[in-house]
C-alpha cells in the first residue's frame, strides 16, 4: 500500500528539503493514492513504479522551488508564441512534434530535461550534459518493462516528450491514469485541472528551463485538449495545433496503447475496462476542447489550425508551413532539410507493428459513432 506522508517524508530526506512552493499539490496527490491504493490492483512491479513516478514529481518540485528562491529573476522570462499541439491521442501529434523539433530555432521539451529539470540545461552543454546518459539508460530498459511500447511511441533520452511531466509536480497529470486503471482519480482531474490553475506550474517550468538554454517552444500533449482555457489565460499567443483522424482508427489505436502501458503494472488486465476508460477520457476531452474552442477562438484570431492526420502521413509539408505562416516566419531550407532527413530515417512501422481491434475492447462501431459523428462532420472525417 501507497502512504502519502511516507511519501512526502521520503522526498524531503532524500533531496534534504522541505519546500514545496505551497500545499497545491497535497489534494491531488491524496486522491491520487487514495485511487491507486483502491482501484488500480498494483502487482509489485505495479507499485514500484506508481512509488517511483511520485518520489520523482516530489523531489523534482522540492528542487525546482528551491532553484527559484536563489534564482527569482527565473519569474521575469517571458514565453512567446509557443506552440502547443493538442490533437487526440493517436492522431500524429507525435510524428509533427518530432518533425518540428528537427528545426534547431524550435525549443522542445526533450525527455531527459523534462524528467530532471533542475539544475536548468544550458546551451553550451546541451546536447553533453551528464543527464542524458542517465536517461539513456532508463530508455533502454522500456521495452524490458513494457513490452511493446517502442512500437506505438517515439522515445529517446534526447528526442521531445509531451510535457504532461511538468504537471507531474503538481499531481494534476493524466500520466497516472494512463500507466493504472484510477477512475476516481481520473475523473476528478477531468473536471478539476483548469480549475485549480494548473498551467501556473506548466509555465514556471518553461521559463525555467529556457532560463538558460531559450528558444520559441513547441509542445506537444492530447491533455491540453481539457487545458485551453488556461493555455490561453498564460500564453495569450499561443499558436494551437489540432490533428484530426478518422475516429475508429483513433479509438482502437489508443486502446491498444493503454493495455501496453497497464500490461506491466497489474495482473488483471480488463480489456473491456481499457475500453471504456478509453471511451470516458475521449468523450471529456472532446467536449471540454470543442466548447472552448468554440468560445475562445474568436477572441484569439488566426491562432489555430487544423491538420488532418491522413493529409500529413501523404505529405507533411503543406502543415509544417502552415504553422510557421501562423508565427510569422518562414521555414528556413536548413529546417526543411533536417526534417526531411527525419522522415527519411523514421518510415512506418520502423519499430514494428502496432495491431489493434476496436471489438477487442468490448467497443462498438455505433458507440464510436455516436461520441464521434458531430466531431466527425465539424472536420470532414471520415469515421474509418
Amino acid at each position: 500500500m501507497l502512504d502519502k506522508e511516507q511519501l512526502v517524508q521520503a522526498a524531503t530526506e532524500q533531496t534534504g528539503l522541505r519546500d514545496f512552493g505551497g500545499d497545491d499539490f497535497s489534494e491531488p496527490l491524496g486522491r491520487l493514492v487514495d485511487a491507486l491504493n483502491g482501484e488500480a490492483r498494483l502487482n509489485d512491479f505495479g507499485l514500484l513504479r506508481a512509488q517511483m513516478t511520485i518520489n520523482s514529481g516530489l523531489c523534482s518540485r522540492l528542487q525546482i522551488v528551491e532553484y527559484l528562491k536563489n534564482h527569482p529573476q527565473v519569474r521575469d522570462e517571458r514565453v512567446l508564441k509557443p506552440v502547443f499541439i493538442v490533437g487526440l491521442p493517436r492522431t500524429g501529434t507525435t510524428a509533427l512534434h518530432h518533425m518540428l523539433n528537427q528545426d534547431s530555432g524550435n525549443r522542445t521539451l526533450r525527455l531527459w530535461e523534462a524528467q530532471n529539470p533542475v539544475p536548468p540545461p544550458r546551451t553550451a552543454t546541451y546536447t553533453t550534459d551528464p543527464r542524458i546518459a542517465r536517461q539513456r539508460e532508463g530508455v533502454a530498459l522500456t521495452e524490458t518493462f513494457l513490452p511493446g511500447f517502442m512500437a506505438t511511441h517515439l522515445l529517446a533520452a534526447e528526442e521531445p516528450d509531451e510535457c504532461y511531466m511538468l504537471l507531474n509536480r503538481n499531481f494534476m497529470s493524466v500520466e497516472y491514469s494512463a500507466m493504472f486503471h484510477i477512475p476516481s482519480y481520473a475523473n476528478w482531474l477531468y473536471a478539476n485541472l483548469c480549475a485549480r490553475d494548473s498551467y501556473a506550474w506548466h509555465k514556471l517550468q518553461l521559463q525555467l528551463l529556457q532560463s538558460q538554454h531559450p528558444g520559441q517552444w513547441v509542445l506537444k500533449a492530447p491533455f491540453h485538449q481539457l487545458g485551453l482555457a488556461q493555455i490561453l489565460a498564460y500564453y495569450p499567443d499561443a499558436i494551437i495545433v489540432q490533428t484530426h483522424r478518422a475516429p475508429m482508427s483513433l479509438v482502437a489505436s489508443g486502446c491498444s496503447f493503454s493495455e501496453v502501458l497497464r500490461r506491466s503494472g497489474t495482473d488483471h488486465i480488463d480489456r473491456a475496462e481499457i475500453g471504456r476508460d478509453w471511451m470516458d477520457m475521449l468523450r471529456i476531452y472532446t467536449h471540454t476542447f470543442e466548447a472552448d474552442r468554440a468560445r475562445l477562438e474568436p477572441l484569439h484570431p488566426g491562432q489555430f489550425l487544423d491538420l488532418q492526420h491522413d493529409d500529413f502521413v501523404a505529405d507533411p509539408w503543406p502543415g509544417i508551413e502552415s504553422i510557421y505562416r501562423l508565427r510569422g516566419e518562414p521555414l528556413g531550407e536548413k529546417g526543411r532539410a533536417s526534417m526531411a532527413q527525419w522522415l527519411a530515417e523514421h518510415p512506418r512501422g520502423k519499430y514494428g507493428k502496432h495491431e489493434y481491434r476496436l471489438a477487442d475492447y468490448g467497443i462498438t462501431a455505433a458507440q464510436v459513432e455516436a461520441l464521434f459523428g458531430d466531431y466527425a462532420g465539424r472536420y470532414g472525417l471520415a469515421m474509418a
